[in-house]
């Protein structure tokens, strides 16, 4: 299959493993799949094949250190109408 055809099942041509076992993915997979230098992966096998699990980042929450008491019951009462203009 090509990397075109729209499946799930597409090919980007060969890899080969290193001296040192590095697999180095093709670089139009890597660019479809934005995956950048870091990026870190499960190795899984499955009967004979190897499959690769992409590993997402952990979610970070973000605040801006006050406490639900410092911001009120009243801090996204207007949020409707700053975000949907009034609607």
């Amino acid at each position: 299959m090509s990397a075109t055809d729209g499946s799930d099942d597409e090919e980007y041509g060969e890899a080969e493993i290193n001296h040192r076992g590095r697999l180095t993915i093709p670089k139009e997979l890597r660019d479809e799949l934005q995956l950048e230098a870091g990026t870190t992966f499960t190795v899984v096998r499955d009967g004979s094949d190897i499959r690769l699990v992409r590993q997402l980042p952990e979610l970070e929450t973000l605040s801006s250190g006050k406490s639900r008491d410092e911001w009120g019951d009243e801090a996204f009462r207007d949020a409707g109408e700053g975000t949907f203009g009034g609607r």
